[in-house]
């Protein structure tokens, strides 16, 4: 039975967060775009060969989002100028893989519509629907010290690329400091505490 992406992505549209979107192959072919959207397919293939190179940011028609989450299968970005949001979710079968592209204007819950991009993109297989207990992968650190320390102290030039980058992220005002002051305008208590703890972190490994 074919897909029916119009009434998914009308159930999309209903909720009245998601007011656009597309869904396109890895290549940014495009199997179905909603009318009050055009997105060049070329454009389409760079957006998710950002997104899942796991950068700090992605671009569409010309505009930067910076990425609250990024996984291989979803991410959530926003434009910390206008506060819109853009939104992308893989579908879950791999062998028959669509991409799902969410805009979202300012002043909704990017939270909330991060939610309802992936829930339409887990639609795309019938039978198969989001598992909201579901969790993201985990950072381990421990196991980096270790592989580090097993490496005699070298530092190879793939870890040294990672810093630049992250140096980069935090000079850029659609970086660190952007996502901060997101998450302060938003009075989340569960991030601020976690930034709360990642800079008692800093000062600890640099002593200040």
């Amino acid at each position: 039975m074919p897909i029916e992406f119009e009434k998914i992505l009308d159930d999309l549209f209903a909720k009245g967060i998601v007011i656009a979107a597309v869904v396109c192959r890895r290549n940014g072919e495009i199997a179905y775009s909603s009318s009050n959207w055009s997105v060049d397919p070329g454009d389409l293939s760079q957006c998710i060969k950002k997104w899942q190179s796991r950068g700090q940011f992605t671009h569409l028609q010309d505009r930067k989002y910076a990425l609250l989450m990024n996984t291989p299968e979803y991410f959530s970005g926003i434009n910390f100028k206008d506060k819109d949001f853009l939104l992308g979710a893989a579908s879950l079968d791999e062998n028959d893989r669509y991409y799902v592209i969410g805009y979202a204007p300012p002043g909704v819950s990017g939270r909330n519509a991060y939610v309802d991009v992936v829930r339409a993109a887990n639609q795309m297989k019938e039978g198969v629907y989001l598992d909201e207990t579901a969790k993201l992968g985990k950072y381990d650190d421990t196991q980096v010290a270790a592989d580090a320390s097993a490496a005699g102290g070298i530092v190879d030039n793939s870890l040294k690329q990672e810093i630049d980058g992250f140096l980069t992220w935090i000079r850029d005002t659609n970086g660190l400091s952007g996502y901060i002051q997101y998450y302060l305008d938003q009075n989340d208590p569960v991030v601020l505490t976690k930034i709360a703890k990642a800079y008692n972190d800093f000062r600890r490994i640099f002593g200040f």
